[in-house]
């Protein structure tokens, strides 16, 4: 349950220490010299967002650190109504993942490609504000001096991430205090704390000016996200849709048609239907997968043929093969190292428990799997880009689908790198601790993929093999003909293995660029 505290008039919902929101309405410093409207004037006040125990309102003021961000707050509590389908459950961000979390990927994609024409840079710009439009603090600022806080959906969590972006003509003496942070809360309870403020804001508003249409349009507004039956927006803003309710309908359709007659549960497990509240739709990992979250290109026939697959994988009780996996690592342990480095860590640490013949000379990733119990198929999906799919949960049998269709090609080297990313899923990504549900591509969360990568590397790749096989090779490891030579004991690509020496620090950068040129003028190597 939200703690919720109230005096005369201020409010706030949550806990801190994870997430909390809060508002204030203030004396109104330009008194009966403001020019603005009456709701407008009646609103000056303030507010403060909470994440891990962070104020990511304060600021420094002045050489003093105000804790709230100060000015008219119609404008923000009219776009937090407005834009709540999407802060809530919009998660693909709009051009690419370019970043670790909304506030750094805007930052990075602001500025449109050199290469594109001056029509194509336009679209480019009109997809980056809209999507700025709905998920940036800041879009609601009109003149105040905002925050620039990012919230949008990430997997199950609500993603609060901050900036560093300086607003124009503010001077130096003005900062905030908490720039690049990125903190995931559990969206329901940040649904509700964020409601709580909301609804009892508005109605303080709706108090002060009782005859202030647009007051009562907001009061109206407010009571609809939580009285209307919102789900088919919401879930089109999960699916990666936007507002094109229609096409999530056709989607839903298909997946109806192939769940039709389908036990209730087993419905249930896959499309999670239950999992929404009045506020929020909390939907399944799988629905996410089924409905197009991680592949903008998802048609119809995608849809079918993960849902049958799905169908096909369902169980009762998927403990035996849980039972089967490693405890899922705890993230916290290396918390404060980048992704890649995280996969590094695991995929050694992986392959030691995993890989018990210690006279093998290379990793079998196949053998590794079959004894974990993972079932390995092949699908068909008209995204070239996805490499593979993996599923797990308490009722699905951990399963690796690979895309016959992908891009990357179907080589002995590139099945065994899919293979051991795809593990890395299984093991280090079960969403808020019990469902897997990844499209292995440019539209997974970056940091789950980069992740993935290091620990396909590192399993494949463990330092152990590689000492033996670099202090047994013909030449230095800075030749290419050593490398391939490495690389065809380890039976992996020669592109992968120079990646994970220069990694290793093996050779410096201008020597892993000199290697991968040669590597590219040489012929193919299958990776």
């Amino acid at each position: 349950m939200t703690d919720v505290t109230v005096t005369n008039w201020q409010m706030r919902a949550g806990s801190p220490s994870e997430f909390a929101f809060g508002v204030s309405f203030l004396p109104n410093p330009h008194g009966d010299e403001d020019r603005a409207t009456a709701e407008m004037a009646a609103s000056w006040g303030s507010f403060t967002l909470w994440a891990g125990g962070e104020n990511l309102c304060a600021h420094l003021e002045q050489g003093e650190v105000v804790e709230a961000a100060h000015w008219y707050l119609l404008p923000f509590l009219e776009w937090l109504t407005l834009c709540w389908d999407a802060l809530l459950h919009e998660e693909r961000l709009p051009l690419r993942n370019s970043g670790d979390s909304a506030a750094e990927a805007l930052a990075v994609s602001r500025t449109p490609p050199p290469s594109l024409s001056e029509t194509d840079e336009f679209a480019w710009l009109d997809r980056w504000t809209g999507w700025w439009a709905r998920h940036s603090v800041r879009a609601a600022r009109e003149g105040g001096l905002f925050p620039d806080i990012h919230l949008r959906r990430y997997r199950s969590s609500l993603e609060v991430s901050t900036g560093a972006e300086r607003l124009v003509g503010v001077p130096e003496s003005f900062a905030f205090l908490t720039p690049h942070r990125r903190y995931e809360i559990e969206v329901r309870q940040a649904a509700e704390a964020l409601y709580s403020v909301l609804t009892a804001a508005v109605a303080e508003l709706a108090r002060r000016v009782p005859d202030s249409g647009r007051v009562a349009a907001l009061v109206r507004a407010v009571r609809d996200l939580s009285v209307a039956d919102r789900r088919p927006q919401r879930m089109a803003w999960l699916a990666g849709l936007g507002e094109d309710t229609a096409r999530y309908r056709s989607l839903a359709a298909a997946v109806d048609e192939v769940l039709d007659g389908v036990d209730e549960r087993a419905r249930q497990d896959i499309v999670g239907s239950d999992r929404a509240t009045a506020l929020v739709v909390g939907g399944s990992a799988y629905a996410r997968l089924l409905y197009g979250a991680q592949s903008p290109s998802t048609t119809r026939e995608d849809a079918v043929a993960l849902t049958s697959a799905l169908v096909r994988n369902h169980v009762d009780d998927a403990s035996p093969w849980l039972d089967r996996l490693p405890s899922a690592h705890d993230l916290g342990e290396v918390g404060e190292l980048r992704a890649g480095e995280q996969g590094g860590v695991f995929g050694e640490e992986a392959c030691e428990l995993l890989v018990t013949d210690r006279d093998a000379t290379w990793v079998d990733v196949h053998a590794v799997l079959g004894v974990l119990g993972v079932a390995r198929a092949e699908i068909a999906l008209s995204d070239p880009d996805v490499r593979a799919v993996s599923v797990f949960g308490p009722t699905q049998r951990p399963t690796v689908y690979t895309n016959v269709s992908t891009r990357w090609g179907r080589s002995p080297e590139v099945e065994r790198f899919t293979l051991a990313h795809e593990l890395a899923h299984l093991l280090l990504d079960r969403d808020r601790g019990c469902e897997v549900a990844v499209a292995s591509g440019p539209w997974a969360p970056r940091a789950v993929e980069q992740r993935a990568n290091a620990f396909a590397a590192a399993f494949l790749m463990p330092t152990r093999l590689l000492r033996h096989h670099l202090a047994t090779a013909p030449g230095p490891a800075r030749e290419l003909d050593t490398v391939a030579h490495v690389a065809s004991q380890l039976r992996v690509s020669v592109s992968s293995l120079i990646d994970r020496l220069f990694n290793l620090g093996e050779f410096d950068h201008e020597e892993w660029g000199r290697l991968r040129h040669r590597w590219r003028s040489a012929p193919a190597d299958g990776g």
